[in-house]
């Protein structure tokens, strides 16, 4: 008699978020504009916190909106690394179907990775304000922590999250952050210039983890609205 066929396991599905700070806490920094609506100008009195003047009145200035860590010190090879910027021009990505009315379809999320020594900072191009009809979706998920640096484990999927974020919005992963690579989701491709740090050896810059058929995840995503992307 053969061995019984295998019961399928349906993957689980989650929903993508607004992207914010306090919720990207866990993960990294959100990067925008604090106050869009204000024109920088010499007659500004009230400044919003960590801006100060710059460009003689012309510009204002927010301090370190994000930071980027190099624990290259810690890697087992000892290879110094360097800052590097890249720009990953990204397609969109085709979406599952949904029978549910107010989604427009679900990622399927197949692998993750991680920078382990690096922080990585995306910063999407060419959006004039967040009303771009393009999409992108962040998928951080927390590292089940071994030891003291970070992304010592193996990446925690009971507390993975995806978020929504707007053509105004950058992010930084935190060093050792599992993430699903970049998706694109909308009518047009997006470039994003990526900002990390790297020194050459393949398996401490990038690490990969394909998921398992019974680990894998739907990110339900809503419907358009407009001004958004989903990295």
């Amino acid at each position: 008699m053969g061995l019984p066929a295998a019961i399928p396991v349906a993957p689980r599905a989650i929903e993508a978020e607004v992207l914010s700070q306090k919720p990207f806490a866990d993960f990294g920094t959100v990067i925008e504009n604090p106050a869009p609506s204000l024109i920088p100008s010499l007659q500004v009195s009230s400044l919003p916190p960590n801006a100060v003047q710059a460009n003689q009145g012309s510009a204002l200035k927010y301090l370190d909106v994000t930071q980027m860590v190099d624990l290259y010190g810690s890697a087992p090879s000892h290879e110094p690394a360097k800052a590097v910027m890249n720009m990953f021009v990204c397609a969109q990505r085709s979406l599952l179907p949904s029978q549910n009315v107010g989604e427009a379809g679900r990622f399927p999320v197949k692998i993750l990775e991680r920078h382990p020594f690096t922080t990585q900072t995306f910063i999407p191009l060419g959006f004039l304000s967040p009303s771009s009809s393009d999409e992108g979706l962040p998928v951080p998920t927390p590292t089940q922590t071994n030891g003291r640096l970070p992304g010592r484990g193996l990446p925690d999927l009971k507390n993975i999250r995806a978020f929504v974020a707007n053509g105004a919005q950058a992010v930084t992963y935190g060093a050792g952050t599992w993430h699903a690579p970049m998706v694109v989701i909308g009518r047009n491709p997006i470039d994003f210039v990526v900002v990390q740090f790297a020194n050459g050896v393949a398996i401490e810059d990038c690490q990969e983890r394909e998921l398992e058929e019974q680990e894998k995840i739907l990110v339900a995503v809503a419907k358009p609205h407009h001004g958004w992307w989903k990295l």
